[in-house]
């Protein structure tokens, strides 16, 4: 027999080659397995190609970002398969096609100076819920009992909280337990537009919710370096999700290099990054 994606011969009684078998494991989901690797199968390099980049897939190393795995056209059980890389997959999310490409041509226009138009994009299947500070109780903890006045935040300008030297507002983000409150407290400072009377994406400019935690644009906290807390910046929840375990430059140089590839198309660049934090993702012990 021939295998059903590649039409290479098949060991005895076997639908699929050894190199495609191994891919076509969920009995569920299985033809639209199989549907998306034809589709995907490039015979001039005996490969898979993403369909997102149409970079050249990676069959062997789970830990690489560019590994073969399969995505969702639609972010729904029930839609359309495609072959992806990993990096794609994690980016693209809970984002339609469509929301995708359009996301990452509007961080390329706000990285070269555009305003980034916060109503382009829908999110019309965002389901995610951001983790989300509680409300801290009365008490004033340590880091609040300075020589600062008591009368403004010291954030925000905002009216203070109590004797504290932060507002209700604020309050409830620097003191999320768990977290560097100290570094947290600069990067809200860092974000605070008082012309907006909010705080802004760092990577979007955009003003941000911070009473809706599923809100896409809700208030969250990246890692400029993953795992560096000296790094920590305001980010909206889907930009946050979307950079996943890439530095910042890192996931300058993808939007860009992806921008360019949907420009001029071509070959995706895989070495654009180094791709130097992807493994902490996946769970992999560095």
């Amino acid at each position: 027999m021939r295998c059903y994606v590649c039409d290479r011969e098949t060991p005895p009684r076997q639908r699929y080659c050894d190199k495609c078998r191994r891919f076509i494991v969920d009995e569920h989901e299985q033809l639209k397995r199989r549907a998306a690797m034809r589709a995907a199968y490039d015979a001039d390099i005996d490969g898979f190609r993403c369909h997102w980049c149409g970079a050249i897939l990676e069959e062997e190393d789970r830990w690489k970002p560019f590994h073969l795995c399969f995505d969702h056209v639609i972010p729904q059980r029930s839609s359309e398969l495609v072959a992806s890389c990993m990096l794609f997959n994690s980016m693209k999310a809970e984002l339609t096609p469509d929301e995708f490409d359009l996301a990452m041509r509007e961080l390329a226009a706000h990285r070269a100076g555009r305003p980034f138009d916060r109503d382009l994009i829908e999110f019309k299947y965002w389901r995610k819920k951001a983790p989300s500070p509680p409300e801290p109780g009365p008490r004033l903890r340590r880091e609040e009992l300075t020589r600062a006045p008591k009368t403004e935040c010291a954030i925000c300008g905002e009216p203070s909280f109590a004797s504290s030297i932060y507002c209700r507002r604020c309050r409830r983000f620097t003191l999320w337990a768990g977290r560097d409150r100290r570094m947290h407290a600069i990067a809200m400072k860092r974000a605070w537009s008082p012309k907006e009377k909010g705080f802004l994406c760092s990577y979007t400019g955009v003003r941000l919710d911070d009473d809706d935690p599923r809100s896409p644009w809700y208030l969250t906290f990246d890692h400029g370096v993953p795992g560096d807390d000296e790094t920590i910046a305001v980010a909206a929840w889907w930009v946050n999700a979307m950079k996943t375990a890439l530095s910042e430059a890192e996931f300058w140089v993808v939007v860009g290099e992806y921008n360019r590839y949907l420009r001029e198309g071509g070959e995706f660049d895989k070495d654009i990054a180094e791709f130097k934090y992807w493994g902490r993702r996946q769970g992999q012990k560095r």
